[in-house]
């Protein structure tokens, strides 16, 4: 029986119970066994329950700067030793964030295809178990223990902020941690200066737990989205695979995925220099809406306009591909669904598409949409999923 969108918004209305702490032991159960009706009810719930999910609802929200409820609630977590009288403040900033969590969840289920009849591909998908990626990282400290770090948030800050010692700086310089995202993971972290860094799935940021002496160093494989942290004494350097990146205080976005040929990095605000490592060559120097390619065979570099939105669409919680090839759409799709895949024919993967997509959305709606621009349609073959011309499949 298809649920009536009266039912649905109970549903809702108990997921909202649950985030804020209000539930009541009976309402757990029809929770629970709501959860346990249908596969799909169980990722619907696991994604109202993402803290990355929320964060870009709630700045996608219309007419509501929803970023400060996010925020306050964050600073309650790495804050709260702090004297008692910002308690009612955190106290109404949590209800604040809890109340959008809640129209989110009612608005998801109007949205939502989880109570459509499943498509041949979609319930291939199902049955390969290959879904949409999530909060997940593993924290590797200096002295090569490993902490496992998920979705509940606050249990992530209590981790990464217990790692920060008060020791003598010649002890604390030394000690290096590395942060990375499996295929179908994505993190965000708060740096010991309140840089904050987004990882995308499949990445790895190398960080000192405290920043130390008169610069600021990382290092990234894979792809970031980076806020930086304003310090006119201390330059903020990220390397990656021989390039350089140098600023003071910005926004801006880079992807170094080792077996791609090319390291981008688009600058959204601010202003950046970067450099080939161990060149004496001068800095180039980056505007906001462009985007420096560093061709790593002759280790040129190139400067080209972009629209910024829709590089940095990930972080936004989209996915755009703007003039892309499908080789590029798929790998990139691979990466967060977690999938392989391979082309019938291989003139297909130089074959560049236009569009645009939830990121959180199953992978079904994404494929289908690739689908619907024309020529192409897929086949699920375990984990691998095949892209083949639509005549093929006839």
């Amino acid at each position: 029986m298809t649920p009536t969108p009266m039912h649905e918004r109970h549903i809702a209305r108990l997921i909202y119970k649950r985030i804020i702490g209000t539930i009541t032991p009976e309402e757990t159960d029809e929770l629970e066994a709501w959860r346990k009706a249908d596969p799909r009810n169980e990722a619907t719930y696991r994604r109202l329950l993402d803290t990355h999910f929320l964060e870009r609802e709630y700045r996608r929200a219309e007419h509501i700067d929803a970023r400060r409820p996010l925020e306050d609630m964050k600073a309650r977590i790495r804050r709260e030793s702090r004297p008692s009288r910002l308690r009612r403040r955190w106290a109404v900033s949590l209800v604040a964030a809890a109340s959008l969590a809640a129209v989110i969840c009612i608005s998801y289920f109007g949205h939502s295809p989880v109570n459509d009849e499943l498509t041949p591909i979609a319930r291939q998908l199902e049955q390969a178990q290959i879904r949409h990626g999530k909060t997940q990282a593993m924290l590797t400290l200096a002295d090569g223990s490993e902490i496992s770090l998920g979705e509940d948030s606050a249990r992530n800050s209590r981790l990464i902020a217990r790692q920060r010692t008060d020791e003598p700086e010649a002890s604390r310089k030394a000690r290096i941690n590395k942060l990375t995202t499996p295929r179908g993971g994505e993190f965000k972290i708060i740096l010991e200066d309140s840089t904050e860094v987004w990882l995308n799935a499949e990445s790895q940021l190398i960080y000192p737990e405290n920043f130390t002496g008169s610069e600021r160093r990382v290092t990234v494989k894979g792809e970031a989205y980076f806020k930086v942290a304003k310090d006119s004494l201390r330059p903020f350097y990220v390397e990656s695979d021989n390039m350089q990146v140098r600023v003071y205080g910005t926004e801006f976005n880079i992807n170094a995925y080792n077996e791609e040929n090319c390291i981008y990095t688009t600058l959204v605000s601010g202003s950046i220099a970067l450099r080939p490592l161990n060149d004496t060559h001068a800095e180039l120097v980056l505007t906001p809406g462009h985007q420096a390619v560093f061709l790593k065979s002759d280790r040129s570099t190139r400067v080209r306009p972009v629209d910024t939105r829709a590089v940095t669409s990930w972080h936004d919680g989209r996915f755009s591909f703007e003039e892309l090839t499908l080789q590029q759409i798929m790998t990139t799709l691979s990466r967060w669904y977690n999938f392989d895949f391979r082309f019938a024919d291989e003139r297909l993967a130089s074959t560049v598409f236009k569009g645009s997509a939830p990121r959180y959305a199953e992978l079904a709606e994404v494929l289908s949409i690739l689908e619907k621009s024309g020529g192409i349609t897929f086949r699920v073959e375990g984990k691998t999923i095949v892209v083949e011309h639509a005549e093929d499949s006839l």
